[in-house]
């Protein structure tokens, strides 16, 4: 299994000089499976790119690609109108909102109203991919010997981490965003990470920015350790980074994490990591 960051950063995308770095668009991954077949989680502007890269591959399994969401605040659907793939006729889609608190949500309505006339100039109908919109109450599926795996967590709104397991090769990761632990760790989310190779958690804030941001839906880096090493990952990524942390202070971020967790670092728009 292989996970490629294509957006790293949380709330709101920036494109300053001191950011390129760790990067400045918001939310998305591409996980690669043992057999080539592809995924995508959350649609921030760093879809774009991803877009126009799985064009360039002329990847074999394009056909169908699954494209999971956490939830549906504009920094992870965003980049959506501007995925290219999505324009082309011959491709086909499946963009899923898996859990029982998601049944009522109105799935396709979702990206329809971030596609209307007074947002965008083309909407959802006119893109060209055909689009399948798959919902239930089940908190997981299997396909060809890959378990996907959804946990609500709480978010205002509701998200859910996800956890992907290649059977094939026996890898998994976790994709924990946008996750507020409150006043202690969810325990939950300890055991549904247990023993994963590769943890992806939301640090947006540190210790001191979590005390005034109370209710606002994020994590510490110092949370995100503790759920690492409470779950006993192998490796723990910190993702969502802060609009307003540049790379200078990320990086000094990273090397209080790693005196802490040797196997961490913080995610950075174009690594891939393969597990």
């Amino acid at each position: 299994m292989k996970v490629n960051f294509y957006g790293t950063r949380g709330s709101v995308p920036v494109s300053h000089p001191e950011y390129q770095e760790f990067g400045g668009n918001t939310t998305c991954l591409l996980i690669t499976l043992s057999d080539n077949r592809v995924g995508i989680l959350d649609a921030g502007t760093g879809i774009r790119q991803l877009g126009k890269d799985l064009l360039a591959s002329r990847h074999e399994q394009f056909d169908n690609i699954y494209i999971g969401f956490t939830h549906f605040h504009w920094d992870h659907i965003q980049g959506f109108p501007f995925f290219a793939p999505a324009y082309d006729p011959r491709r086909h889609f499946t963009i899923s909102a898996m859990g029982h608190d998601r049944m009522d949500l109105d799935l396709r309505g979702v990206f329809e109203a971030q596609m209307q006339a007074e947002f965008f100039p083309v909407p959802l109908e006119k893109m060209g991919a055909r689009f399948s919109f798959f919902q239930s109450t089940e908190d997981h599926f299997m396909r060809k010997g890959t378990l996907v795996r959804v946990l609500p967590h709480r978010h205002p709104g509701v998200a859910y981490s996800y956890r992907i397991e290649d059977r094939e090769t026996n890898t998994s990761m976790v994709f924990a965003t946008d996750i507020e632990h409150g006043e202690s760790i969810d325990q939950k989310l300890v055991e549904f990470a247990r023993g994963a190779d590769l943890l992806i958690h939301d640090g947006q804030y540190t210790p001191e920015e979590l005390e005034s941001h109370v209710g606002w839906g994020h994590s510490s880096w110092e949370q995100a350790i503790e759920v690492a090493e409470q779950a006993g990952v192998k490796q723990l990524a910190i993702t969502h980074h802060d609009p307003d942390h540049d790379d200078q202070f990320l990086k000094k971020v990273e090397k209080d994490c790693q005196a802490r967790f040797k196997d961490c670092f913080l995610a950075r728009e174009g690594m891939e990591v393969e597990l």
